[in-house]
């Protein structure tokens, strides 16, 4: 398929999901608003849940591979202030995302698996760019001695209420300040252990 009509698809999926939540949105309209058949949209995915976990792919990789080009811009070796301050910046992304936002108003239970059974393949993007770094933070010396995935993954499950909760952080004090906050716990959570 070509990829024009793959980026229409994804796009009128988010604009479904958006404008009417996960259990209102048919595939019937999504290929009536990528402005193709809905035999072709079912040869793309098989379901409204397929097309939706496509599109949330899509944004995860979109916003790490920006962020990533980022840290790379420098072509300095990455280092945990690095690594912290892109994690702040993917959490804001993230928070500011209209499909996730949507599906955390809507349908939030389409996310529960994600967070207490298994990484799904957003996660897991995110979780390997954050090993990669790990790994060029730890030969930099910033960042502690542990299984870079371990890390990756323990620092993926501490942070991901600061997008999924935003709602009841918020209540307590303003975005801004709960950014600031995850930042702490990751750089407290990364930092070399201090000798006694």
């Amino acid at each position: 398929m070509e990829d024009s009509i793959d980026e229409r698809v994804l796009a009128a999926t988010r604009a479904e999901v958006v404008a009417f939540g996960l259990r209102r949105a048919t595939m019937t309209s999504i290929a009536k608003r990528a402005g193709i058949g809905r035999a072709t949209l079912y040869r793309r995915a098989t379901s409204l849940d397929e097309l939706v976990r496509d599109a949330l792919v899509d944004d995860y990789a979109r916003v790490a591979g920006e962020l990533a080009d980022v840290a790379h811009a420098a072509g300095e070796r990455t280092t945990r202030a690095d690594i912290v301050r892109l994690a702040r910046a993917i959490l804001e992304k993230l928070s500011q995302d209209a499909l996730l936002r949507a599906l955390l108003d809507h349908d939030p239970e389409l996310l529960l698996p994600y967070l207490v059974d298994r990484l799904g393949r957003s996660q897991e993007i995110l979780v390997a760019g954050f090993e990669n770094a790990l790994r060029e933070a730890q030969l930099e010396g910033s960042v502690r001695a542990a299984d870079p995935r371990v890390l990756a993954v323990g620092a993926l499950q501490a942070l991901t209420p600061f997008v999924v909760s935003r709602r009841v952080l918020e209540s307590v004090a303003p975005h801004e300040m709960w950014l600031d906050e995850a930042a702490h716990l990751l750089d407290a959570y990364l930092a070399p252990k201090e000798p006694a």
